[in-house]
């Protein structure tokens, strides 16, 4: 990756880099993928499917619905409510 490319993607996933960033971000970057090549030529010919799928399924809990915060609970603690609603700060910008 050169500098173009990493201001692309950063100009894409709108992050402002200074310049100064950039040696540092690259190097990063180098790392990063140097990271994922290794895992890419690691040998899992000895995990089979079923451990990876236990594992996964063991993270999950149990998709219930459950009693949430009453509409007059969540308006005592929200910074700002307004007519029923939690009103939060502006965070996109058009």
């Amino acid at each position: 990756m050169d500098e173009k490319e990493l201001k692309n993607i950063a100009n894409l996933a709108k992050l402002n880099i200074e310049d100064s960033e950039v040696s540092s971000m690259l190097n990063d970057f180098s790392r990063i993928v140097q990271y994922v090549d290794e895992i890419k030529n690691l040998d899992t010919t000895s995990v089979g499917d079923d451990e990876i799928y236990e594992q996964i399924f063991y993270e999950l809990r149990k998709d219930l619905a459950e009693n949430g915060l009453k509409r007059d609970d969540l308006a005592k603690i929200a910074p700002s409510y307004e007519n029923g609603y939690v009103v939060v700060p502006k965070v996109i910008e058009t």
